[in-house]
């Protein structure tokens, strides 16, 4: 049965693209794949990015409307499918999380952060399964823990914290790296999971 995962913030600049990559290269390295990784925003920062650095067993399709994207979600064998959703557009976002297994949410600490993802969050039917992932994030810090405690406090699993490194920052200059595919795998694990049940995730440097 097929499994889509959505990578969805309303704000843009908040590590999206790169937490839709690397989750489909975490299915690949976790010997899941190949995977199907749809690039639903107009801007094609995913697409540019395999462009000029192809993952074996990931598959890429161009949708950016809510027309294609419906169209690409469906497309191909591959059992599990990350989309890249758009940040502003209404319209293509829904059509991507009607169609979504689970939500992956990435946000940085600080600033207007909170509010974009309570946006997102509205946008969610009642029981999606869903999760927040914390991009760039400095470990040790108290800004950290309260982002962390304050989302805990709202009733929303943490299904990730991606620590700053330069080497996750590269991009497509650079392969992926180890460390960074070995966070979005356990960012994998919860959206996979099927029990829903809401868990911490350890915050570490490593």
């Amino acid at each position: 049965m097929r499994t889509v995962v959505a990578v969805t913030n309303v704000k843009g600049g908040v590590g999206k693209t790169t937490s839709a990559v690397y989750l489909a290269g975490a299915v690949v390295r976790s010997g899941r794949g190949p995977v199907l990784l749809v690039d639903a925003d107009p801007q094609a920062s995913s697409a540019e990015w395999l462009e000029r650095s192809p993952i074996a067993g990931v598959r890429l399709i161009e949708a950016p409307t809510a027309r294609l994207v419906a169209r690409a979600m469906d497309a191909g064998k591959e059992q599990l499918v990350v989309v890249d959703s758009p940040p502003g557009d209404e319209k293509t976002v829904r059509a991507v999380l009607e169609r979504a297994d689970s939500v992956v949410i990435p946000t940085r600490v600080g600033g207007p952060e909170p509010s974009r993802v309570r946006a997102t969050l509205e946008m969610l039917a009642p029981g999606t399964r869903r999760g927040i992932v914390v991009c760039a994030a400095r470990t040790g810090t108290r800004d950290l823990e309260e982002t962390i405690e304050g989302w805990e406090a709202e009733g929303e699993s943490i299904w990730g914290v991606v620590p700053e490194r330069v080497a996750i920052a590269a991009g497509a200059d650079a392969a992926l790296s180890v460390v960074g595919l070995v966070h979005y795998e356990n960012v994998l694990i919860h959206a996979l999971d099927h029990r829903g049940r809401r868990r911490r995730v350890p915050v570490t440097g490593s």
